[in-house]
């Protein structure tokens, strides 16, 4: 019996080692479908990346998007505004309350101030020009006279005249070269400032009177040069305030025109003036008495500002004067 039950055992054995064998390969099999998920994850994977792909490409353009929709928000900085027109927009910002009337030359506009005479007896005009790059209310000489010559009978009118041609004085190397070019410049600056003398000489007609002309610092020879080619007619009289000009060639040009005029003249300058001022004066003076000329008055008026009249003392330097001319 013993004999016998050993081998039942070892069959018994060996049927359930292999039954396990077999379970073992059968379950192997039945877990390859996992290997089929792993695939599908495999191949989802990179779907994911080119969606990251077209994510970080899109961010990538996105500054580049961004800076061209910049591009028209750049920071544009505009030429500053011409010295002349800025003065223009001041005048009717700050003198609303005076009377300004503009005048039409050409294609440009230029602005007066008028005062009229607070008198019964209107004696005349008096057309105040300021100097280069000045405006209107220069308190240095013309804003006294536009205030204190209507109690005097007097209508004031006032040019915010154009200004100074930029290439002027020449900068060329040589003497005849620079000669050359200034008198080009000048020569067509007077027939623009002629035009806009003439409207306001034109607009000075309509008052009762006669007209004075009281002109300051460049434009006096300026205007000198005009009335000796006749491009506008001579005033009743002329008024020079610290009359010069930058160059020695045209200083002297200034003397010898003022010797030739045949209507009053009165030369006012300053003992503090500037120096081109103080030296062309003598020569103005020195031509005009070679000239015997009856009718030219100068006259140095104290002051402490340099080139700034001294308050009522330009009013009662030009009344004496005018009276004694019978005005």
């Amino acid at each position: 019996m013993r004999l016998n039950i050993r081998p039942l055992f070892l069959y018994i054995a060996l049927t359930a080692l292999s039954l396990l064998v077999n379970s073992a390969h059968s379950l192997a099999m039945e877990t390859a479908p996992p290997a089929k998920q792993t695939d599908n994850t495999s191949s989802a994977a990179p779907k994911s990346t080119e969606a990251d792909i077209n994510n970080e490409t899109e961010a990538s353009t996105a500054p580049t998007k961004s800076k061209e929709n910049n591009q028209p928000n750049k920071v544009i900085i505009n030429a500053p505004v011409d010295a002349f027109e800025q003065q223009q927009q001041d005048i009717k910002h700050y003198l609303a309350q005076e009377k300004i009337m503009p005048l039409l030359v050409g294609p440009d506009r230029y602005l007066t101030v008028i005062n009229e005479h607070t008198t019964a007896i209107n004696k005349g005009v008096m057309v105040l020009i300021p100097d280069w790059q000045q405006s209107i209310a220069t308190p240095n000489a013309l804003n006294q006279l536009s205030n204190n010559m209507p109690q005097h009978g007097w209508t004031t009118i006032t040019l915010h005249p154009p200004h100074k041609p930029q290439s002027y004085p020449s900068q060329a190397l040589t003497a005849q070269e620079r000669s050359t070019e200034d008198i080009e410049t000048l020569t067509n600056y007077e027939k623009k400032f002629a035009d806009v003398m003439q409207a306001v000489i034109t607009k000075a007609k309509s008052y009762p009177g006669v007209i004075i002309v009281v002109v300051e610092g460049n434009h006096s020879a300026v205007l000198l040069n005009i009335y000796q080619q006749a491009l506008v007619a001579a005033p009743s009289a002329l008024v020079m305030l610290s009359s010069y000009m930058p160059t020695l060639p045209e200083n002297d040009q200034i003397a010898q025109q003022l010797a030739l005029t045949d209507y009053p003249i009165l030369d006012l300058y300053l003992q503090r003036d500037h120096h081109l001022v103080l030296a062309s004066a003598k020569m103005r003076k020195d031509f005009a008495q070679r000239a015997m000329k009856i009718y030219y008055r100068q006259r140095q008026l104290s002051n402490q500002a340099t080139g700034y009249y001294p308050k009522q003392t330009l009013t009662k330097a030009i009344i004496s004067w005018l009276s004694a001319m019978g005005w």
